[in-house]
C-alpha cells in the first residue's frame, strides 16, 4: 500500500469514528432522574443514575402522613414505592427515555395540597386516611382525593 493510500485510509477511519462518536452523543443514555411515590403515604423521592452506575442527587419529600405515622404509629408505617418517573437523558441533556410505573390515584394530588388537606384533621381522621391508603382500592382511594379537592375548594371559598 501506497503512502497516499494510507493517508487516505486513516483519513476515512478517522472520519467514521467521529461519526460514530456523534452518532453516540445523541443517542446514548448517559443519566436517567428517576422519582418514586409511596402509595401509602404521599411522600416522594428520587435520584439521578449515570451510565455508569453512580447515583447523585438523592431527594426526600416526606408527607404529613408519613410524619404523622412516624409519630404516633412507627410500628405500622410501611412504604409501597412506585416510579413515577424514569427520564432518561443524553450528554446534552435530549430526553431519550421514558420509563416508570403506574402509580396509584395518589399521584393525582401534589404533595402541598395533601399535606393542607391533612394537616388539620384530628388524629383520629388521619388514621382512618392512612388505613384507607394502605387498605383500600384505587377506585376508593380516588373518590376519596376527589373529595380533598372539594374540601380545599370549599375552605378557600369561604
Amino acid at each position: 500500500m501506497t503512502l497516499k493510500w494510507r493517508k487516505r485510509l486513516l483519513v476515512l477511519v478517522g472520519v467514521a469514528a467521529a461519526l460514530l462518536i456523534f452518532c453516540l452523543c445523541f443517542t446514548f443514555v448517559f443519566y436517567r432522574d428517576w422519582a418514586f411515590i409511596c402509595e401509602n403515604t404521599g411522600s416522594r423521592k428520587g435520584y439521578r443514575e449515570w451510565c455508569f452506575g453512580h447515583q447523585t442527587g438523592r431527594w426526600y419529600q416526606h408527607s404529613a402522613v408519613e410524619i404523622f405515622m412516624q409519630e404516633k404509629f412507627p410500628d405500622e408505617l410501611k412504604h409501597r414505592w412506585t416510579s413515577y418517573a424514569g427520564t432518561g437523558r443524553n450528554i446534552f441533556g435530549v430526553k431519550l427515555l421514558y420509563g416508570h410505573g403506574r402509580p396509584g390515584p395518589l399521584i393525582q394530588i401534589s404533595q402541598d395540597r395533601l399535606n393542607e388537606w391533612f394537616a388539620p384533621l384530628p388524629d383520629t381522621e388521619k388514621k382512618a386516611f392512612s388505613e384507607l391508603l394502605v387498605n383500600a382500592d384505587d377506585k376508593t382511594i380516588d373518590e376519596k382525593i376527589e373529595s380533598i379537592y372539594d374540601d380545599l375548594y370549599n375552605s378557600s371559598a369561604k
